[in-house]
């Protein structure tokens, strides 16, 4: 059971370490310098941490972080440069807690642990950036100030039931692995769209509304493995951004790819995308759903969704491009109705 609780605590700091790195070495060495916990039996190594020097110096950086954590886009640039820090600081706080052990065992212990921080500073950090995308600094207030309530929270639960506080750390950080790639995922958006939005503030905007009959060379190889087609049967494609997908199998959310008519196979859309940095297939039956436009702030939208709205499928152009997606609309809508349409001219540019 002793052995339990002490893997308990070294994952409980590798956790909160990846939130706050300084307020748990700061919280932990005040405790231990004013007496609130005696580690000296349990966990000798943790003692260091009351060193006056070690609390002066975690408290000087957790007020520089205090304020800096609080400033839309000034925490992420803070985020950025404590990538390596907090790991490294995890995997001390946990190589400390379980005490003099074998070199080996440190090291598997270190790279556990800091694997561990990381994934909580990729929540965090990708937590951050999505909040960053609204112009309000409410939320990363918010934000910040629950982060340290969940980091303290947590130090004070662990001190009395370590290994409930392990089994939410494993809780938290299932839902991050699940999460942190999504929020990146609509980030990288985010930014390609704004991107977009502001080039085309100081640029005449590209209306040319001819769809692309070729494909990259990785493009074709996917789409001809996945159906078999050769180069000649491309009728048309489109380089799109896959946004909002309810109840549409395949897809995945917030990644880039191209839509693809087959002239051999009328009534279906394929789809080339990337996603995990691998591409991937996935094809949609039109037949029954509805094809519309809709023009947002950062994006131009080609909707597929059925009568009822139970099934919703949003492919995103950015900003400026409403002769492109209403070209779009027009031969999903042929394809649909069985109405073949004329061949593109061919263009051949970067999608």
């Amino acid at each position: 059971m002793e052995t339990l609780e002490t893997l308990a605590v070294a994952l409980g700091f590798a956790t909160l370490a990846g939130l706050n790195l300084y307020l748990v070495v700061l919280v932990t060495g005040m405790a231990i310098n004013m007496g609130w916990v005696d580690v000296s039996a349990t966990y000798p190594d943790l003692m260091v941490l009351g060193d006056p020097l070690v609390v002066g110096a975690a408290g000087v950086f957790f007020c520089i972080e205090f304020f800096s954590d609080k400033i839309p886009w000034v925490d992420s640039l803070w985020d950025t440069v404590h990538t390596l820090i907090r790991p490294v600081g995890g995997g001390l706080l946990a190589i400390h807690t379980l005490g003099t052990t074998d070199p080996a065992f440190e090291i598997v212990t270190a790279l556990l642990a800091g694997g561990t921080t990381l994934v909580a500073h990729g929540f965090k950090s990708g937590t951050r950036l999505a909040l960053n995308a609204s112009p309000e600094p409410v939320t990363n207030i918010v934000a910040s100030i629950g982060e340290d309530v969940v980091v303290l929270g947590g130090l004070a639960l662990m001190s009395v039931n370590p290994i409930l506080t392990a089994v939410l750390c494993l809780v938290f950080l299932t839902v991050a692995c699940y999460c942190t790639p999504k929020m990146f995922r609509r980030f990288k958006a985010f930014l390609w769209l704004l991107g977009k939005k502001l080039f085309s503030a100081v640029s005449r905007p590209d209306q040319e509304a001819m769809l692309y009959a070729s494909l990259s060379a990785e493009e074709h190889q996917k789409l001809g493995q996945a159906v078999g087609a050769p180069a000649q049967d491309v009728e048309w494609s489109s380089s799109v951004l896959v946004g909002r997908v309810k109840r549409f199998s395949g897809f995945t959310s917030m990644t880039f790819g191209r839509l693809v008519a087959l002239s051999g196979d009328p009534g279906t859309l394929h789809f080339v995308g990337r996603s995990w940095g691998r591409s991937y297939h996935t094809r949609v039956a039109l037949e029954g759903l509805q094809v519309t436009q809709e023009s947002r702030f950062l994006s131009e939208d080609v909707v597929l969704y059925d009568i009822n709205d139970s099934r919703r499928l949003t492919f995103r152009l950015p900003a400026g491009r409403g002769a492109m997606a209403n070209r779009v609309v027009e031969r999903l809508l042929s394809r649909r109705d069985g109405i073949r349409a004329l061949p593109e001219r061919e263009v051949v540019a970067a999608a």
